[in-house]
């Protein structure tokens, strides 16, 4: 039970991330600003055409390997659960990282005088929180096999 509520948060953090980069994607300049030096001032730029199709490229296969790796799995054992739930919570958090970092792009782009050490820590909560969820799913499903 526990398995399917985070596979259908995760299909829902996936349609989340999905809006929040077209949404974005729509307010990108035709040069965005992807890099900045610790001053501030920009360093590289990609075009908007280049880093769309790059981000959806990133956005379809990880959600795609994590969705065929929870499909190729045996459903019919117990131990599994663990695992199924720690591959659900991965790309739950992929896809809340992936949202919050298109979103930083957006207000990076946006020419606002916005200090960015604020949103910064979002950034490093969502990435520990991927890290935390792949660690999780590696220790059980090893835990579990002895």
């Amino acid at each position: 039970m526990l398995a399917k509520f985070f596979n259908a948060m995760a299909w829902l953090a996936l349609i989340f991330a999905f809006f929040i980069f077209l949404i974005s994607y729509a307010n990108y300049p035709d040069e965005v600003l992807v890099y900045v030096n610790s001053v501030g001032e920009p360093l590289q730029y990609l075009s908007k055409d280049l880093l769309f199709y790059t981000l959806i490229a990133f956005l379809i296969s990880f959600n795609a390997i994590l969705i065929s790796l929870n499909r190729v799995l045996n459903k019919s054992a117990v131990e599994l659960v663990l695992t199924e739930t720690g591959i659900s919570l991965s790309q739950l958090f992929l896809n809340l990282f992936f949202a919050t970092s298109v979103y930083f792009i957006s207000i990076l782009n946006s020419r606002e005088n916005f200090n960015y050490s604020n949103f910064g820590y979002l950034i490093y909560v969502t990435g520990g929180l991927v890290f935390f969820a792949i660690i999780f799913t590696l220790v059980s499903r090893f835990i579990l096999k002895k």
